[in-house]
């Protein structure tokens, strides 16, 4: 069995309960080969053993799951273009200078300051995002992640398809694509829980908080699945033709997408490395939750736990990224 040193990692991260439970897959040549669901859901005392087919709060992964492939969706159709300013889309916005590949590459800049955020509606949030996001110094200059940028990109899709983003994400990417154990909506009893909110445990309901203002209006954050419809995901993104792009745009997640040659971003991934022979691509969730893949080997890495409950853990963000290199170093062998 290879990515020993990779896996070894993982069964590190596990033993010092850094993360109380581990659901992860390994793909080589395309193809599932190696497969752990171990530990529990969570690390407080009575913790409900770990099992497959549940369902986990994917943070972040929303943004590569279902934002990205939305907006291409849409470009595809021409009914959207990536160099459009965003301001064509949502007058709102007055800076002309941002575009959607912007948006798309974390390259806008964008800052934004609102006061009691958390506390504030869907509307109210939505208003005031408009309102008080700025794009200065860093535009175009730097990568800077960020979730406005996603936000923008949602409600750019909502003026185009006159649906809540979710219900366009579920209509035009999540059936298409058949990932039925994909949803905004989980069963709460079939959800590992990622913390406690006023006193009320989080189980089937989005950890972000501007995600939950939001509600069906988010997609920085709130897609929930299991590790079969995060691993068929990855599948189709390391296939040779994807059918929910309708150009090459499966070839190009492999290029730069800014539009600053001394930048390097794909379309909403990062690259772990990039060269003639090898491109590794990674994304992660704030929950503990990351994909990494490579298209020219076929070899992929779905991992998915819980780090947040019941205290967030940041000496796993230090493994997180040592997984990344050893993975890539191990792939580059293959």
């Amino acid at each position: 069995m290879s990515f020993e040193k990779t896996r070894a990692l993982i069964a590190e991260i596990l033993e010092r309960q850094i993360i109380p439970g581990v659901d992860y897959t390994l793909i080589q040549h395309g193809k599932v080969k190696y497969t752990v669901t171990q530990g529990t859901e969570t690390g407080a005392p009575g913790a409900r053993k770990l099992t497959e087919g549940r369902y986990f709060d994917l943070a972040s992964l929303t943004k590569v799951m279902g934002t990205v492939p939305l907006i291409l969706r849409l470009a595809a159709e021409k009914q959207l273009e990536l160099d459009e300013s965003v301001s064509t889309y949502l007058p709102e916005i007055k800076d002309t200078r941002v575009t959607i590949r912007h948006l798309l590459t974390h390259t806008s800049g964008v800052t934004a300051w609102i006061d009691h955020r958390d506390d504030l509606s869907a509307s109210q949030l939505r208003e005031a995002i408009y309102a008080q996001v700025s794009f200065g110094t860093k535009f175009n200059q730097e990568i800077e992640y960020n979730d406005y940028n996603y936000l923008l990109l949602g409600f750019i899709a909502e003026k185009i398809t006159h649906l809540p983003v979710q219900k366009a994400i579920q209509q035009l990417v999540l059936m298409p694509w058949q990932l039925t154990q994909s949803t905004f909506n989980p069963d709460p009893f079939q959800t590992v829980p990622t913390g406690i909110r006023n006193g009320v445990l989080l189980r089937g309901q989005v950890h972000d908080p501007k995600a939950a203002s939001l509600g069906a209006h988010a997609v920085s954050a709130g897609l929930f699945a299991t590790k079969a419809d995060v691993v068929k995901f990855t599948q189709k993104m390391l296939a040779p033709q994807n059918e929910l792009f309708g150009f090459n745009q499966q070839q190009d997640f492999l290029n730069n997408q800014t539009a600053n040659p001394a930048l390097q971003r794909s379309w909403g991934w990062a690259f772990v490395c990039r060269n003639a022979d090898q491109v590794v691509l990674r994304h992660s969730g704030f929950t503990g939750t990351f994909i990494l893949w490579d298209r020219m080997t076929q070899n992929a890495l779905v991992l998915l736990s819980n780090r947040l409950y019941p205290e967030p853990n940041l000496e796993f963000l230090d493994y997180r990224q040592q997984i990344y290199q050893t993975f890539a170093a191990e792939d580059k062998l293959k």
